[in-house]
């Protein structure tokens, strides 16, 4: 075995006992594939705060509870929390997605970027007035990749 002297100080020394000798018992083979890992999609349940509709961008308040998202809205605008996925008639679970792709066969998209609009409503239309929030970009008339952005305050 190696030692090694370590000074702290004037009045104190420590002498470490390192073993540096590597011995190789047997030469191991590949196991099997772990799990996979995330696919880069978050998604949660939230407590909605009345009715809400599926395909809707919402806020979280400090309850854990969301609402629909407007993009006038500048008292909420920073607390974005995602799309929702399923609806409810009343203030019930609702599924919120925050980030990959999301598919709908009532869409009809032309490929490109998608906007937060009124009412927490999905559109291709950049707002005029209000904060211009990119919710992300259709790929195809009917999947969309979310990758939200930022809000911008439009004068």
């Amino acid at each position: 075995m190696d030692t090694e002297l370590l000074i702290i100080d004037d009045e104190s020394e420590i002498i470490i006992e390192v073993d540096t000798d590597v011995e190789v018992l047997e030469a191991a083979a590949q196991g099997p594939p772990g799990p996979p890992g995330p696919s880069g999609v978050v998604i949660y349940t939230r407590q909605s705060t009345g009715a809400l509709s599926a395909m809707r961008v919402v806020w979280e308040d400090d309850a854990g509870a969301v609402s629909a998202l407007d993009s006038a809205d500048e008292d909420h605008i920073d607390l974005l929390c995602g799309l929702t996925l399923t609806a409810t008639s009343d203030a019930g679970q609702v599924t919120v997605q925050r980030t990959g792709a999301v598919d709908d066969l009532a869409w009809n998209w032309t490929p490109g970027r998608v906007y937060l609009g009124a009412d927490g409503a999905l559109t291709q239309s950049p707002p005029s007035t209000g904060f211009d929030v990119l919710v992300g970009v259709a790929v195809s008339p009917t999947r969309l990749i979310l990758n939200f952005q930022d809000p911008i305050e439009l004068e």
